[in-house]
C-alpha cells in the first residue's frame, strides 16, 4: 500500500481500463491543480461535453462541464502512459483529480466503501488493506470541491446570460484559474 492509502498490488497489475472506459468529469478545482502540477493550459487537457448542470456559453445555450480529454487512439485518458507489458500508470498521478485519487471508493452515509460499479470490479480491492481515514478526507474534499464547482457554474452562467455574445472555451478556463477560485 503506498501513502495515498491506495492498495499497490491491485494497481501493479493494472491495464487502465478505468482510464479508458469511464469519461472523467473534474471540478474547477481538479482542472487548477492538474494545470498548476503540470504547467499545461486547461484547452490541452480538458474538453466541454453536454451535461445537464454545467457551464454555458450563449445565453438560453446548452450546458457544458469539464471532462479529461480523451485519446482518440487509445480512448484513454490523456494523461494515461501506455507502458510494457499491456500496463498503463497515470501521468500526473501527483496532481490527478479527486475523482481518480479517491478511486474506487463512496461514501455513503459516512462509511467508506468501495463502489460496486467499477470496470474492474469490486472484488479487485481489498478494503480492509486500504486506509479509510485518508480516502474518508479525500472523499469529503471531494464532496467540498463540487460545491465550489456548482457555486462557479452558477457565477459563470449569470455573467453569461447578463452579456449579449457567446463565450469562448478559453474565457471560461481562464475564468477558473483566475484570482477568484471561491466562487462566491
Amino acid at each position: 500500500m503506498n501513502g495515498s492509502g491506495v492498495n499497490v498490488a491491485g494497481c501493479a497489475t493494472c491495464t487502465g481500463d478505468c482510464c479508458r472506459r469511464y469519461k472523467v468529469g473534474v471540478t474547477a478545482a481538479d482542472m487548477r491543480r492538474v494545470a498548476a502540477g503540470t504547467a499545461l493550459h486547461p484547452e490541452e487537457f480538458i474538453t466541454l461535453l453536454k451535461d445537464d448542470t454545467g457551464f454555458k456559453l450563449v445565453p438560453e445555450g446548452p450546458t457544458l462541464d469539464l471532462y479529461l480529454v480523451r485519446r482518440p487512439e487509445t480512448g484513454g485518458c490523456v494523461f494515461l502512459m501506455e507502458i510494457d507489458s499491456g500496463k498503463a500508470r497515470c501521468g500526473v498521478y501527483a496532481h490527478r483529480p479527486l475523482v481518480c485519487s479517491n478511486f474506487p471508493t463512496t461514501l455513503e452515509r459516512g462509511a467508506v466503501g468501495i463502489r460496486q460499479d467499477t470496470v474492474c470490479g469490486p472484488d479487485s480491492w481489498n478494503l480492509a488493506a486500504m486506509e479509510l481515514t485518508t480516502y474518508r478526507r479525500d472523499l469529503e474534499r471531494n464532496r467540498e470541491a463540487w460545491a465550489e464547482h456548482r457555486r462557479l457554474i452558477r457565477k459563470w452562467n449569470a455573467a453569461v446570460e447578463r452579456g449579449e455574445r457567446e463565450r469562448t472555451a478559453r474565457e471560461l478556463y481562464d475564468f477558473l484559474l483566475g484570482p477568484d477560485r471561491t466562487g462566491r
